[in-house]
């Protein structure tokens, strides 16, 4: 991993952080946005930055995914992604959400869960949002790996990864556990 790459996975969380301080639409209730200082990351660790090849299913079947306000949620799992973390192979699914406007660029949708859920990241999932760089060649970079809002609050229904989405090892990148 570059030192330009650190810098962009630095700016990005920057941004993230600005955000959520300011904008209408944060997450973090009005009334705490003057002492928010941030969100917790662990540190940019370029082993956990992957460049694979998307396994594309013949015939993506629709999904209906449950959130965490007891809703469903409808997906399309077009393909699966397989790596190596900690000696062994993992797999997690990608999704398309067919809410996505078709002018918006296209990106995958990956929720996950791992062996720091609950302990020292949010209990319910963390998310990747990726999009291809190559022909079927994308970058699954966990130290983009983000919280969904209702990790700051109750008031919006987030999408929980099917247990095919659940690795049984630490993701030590990305997003902590939002401490208020």
């Amino acid at each position: 991993m570059s030192k330009d790459e650190v810098q962009s996975v630095l700016h990005w969380r920057e941004e993230k952080d600005q955000a959520f301080k300011g904008h209408f639409a944060s997450p973090i209730p009005e009334n705490m946005r003057g002492q928010f200082s941030g969100l917790n990351y662990y540190p940019v660790n370029p082993s956990y930055r992957l460049l694979c090849r998307l396994n594309k299913y013949p015939n993506p079947a629709s999904v209906m995914m449950m959130t965490s306000t007891g809703e469903e949620r409808e997906y399309l799992k077009v393909g699966h992604f397989s790596f190596i973390i900690g000696g062994k192979t993992h797999t997690l699914h990608a999704y398309k959400d067919l809410r996505q406007e078709a002018s918006e660029k296209e990106s995958l949708f990956i929720p996950f869960r791992d062996s720091t859920s609950g302990i020292e990241t949010y209990e319910a999932s963390r998310y990747l949002e990726i999009e291809e760089t190559k022909e079927g060649e994308f970058l699954v970079d966990f130290n983009k790996a983000y919280n969904p809002f209702c990790a700051y609050t109750d008031t919006y229904s987030c999408p929980l990864p099917p247990r095919e989405n659940w690795l049984e090892v630490e993701i030590k990148a990305g997003e902590r556990k939002y401490i208020e």
